[in-house]
């Protein structure tokens, strides 16, 4: 998945630090701006409403021979989602519900790629946080006994659906 559509609209996903992005001049041009500078002044006006997860700023190689790098600001898709409402343009409702179908679209294929071992070692540690807390007090004890069987439990389950089974004929 290297780019994403709206209305024709070609968004160029650019992977940056295991998370994907958008370039703020493909948003732009998304919501209908004739000038891409209209990303950062809204971005400027809002500064404070967008956390560490919805921006980040790169640098870029330009192309022209000696030229300086160029900053780039990325947005996540929860940050288009801000812009979009904060951007005074026709597209930008439809924008907004676009961006909210992806971010759906992303949570349900990593839920269906989530690996087995993920999932054994949350379960694993679900029960050392147990057991931890059983020796901590002894009112914990009781609740440990009744929650461990459960908690063993799954992870056999888990560990049964990793080992591959041969099938013999």
């Amino acid at each position: 998945m290297n780019e994403l559509t709206f209305e024709n609209q070609p968004l160029q996903l650019i992977e940056h630090e295991g998370r994907l992005w958008l370039r703020s001049p493909d948003i732009a041009k998304a919501l209908g701006y004739a000038r891409t500078n209209k990303i950062g002044q809204i971005y400027a006006r809002h500064a404070e409403e967008f956390t560490p997860s919805m921006t980040a700023e790169i640098r870029c190689l330009s192309l022209g021979y000696g030229a300086p790098p160029i900053e780039m600001r990325l947005f996540s898709l929860r940050g288009a989602h801000l812009l979009g409402m904060f951007a005074r343009t026709a597209k930008g409702m439809a924008f907004r519900r676009w961006v909210l179908d992806q971010l759906e679209s992303i949570e349900a294929q990593n839920k269906a790629n989530r690996s087995l071992m993920a999932e054994w070692y949350e379960a694993k540690a679900e029960l050392d946080n147990q057991d931890r807390f059983a020796s901590l007090c002894g009112r914990g004890l009781n609740d440990h006994k009744r929650r461990k069987p459960t908690l063993s439990q799954r992870i056999m389950q888990i560990a049964d659906r990793m080992q591959p089974s041969l099938l013999l004929t």
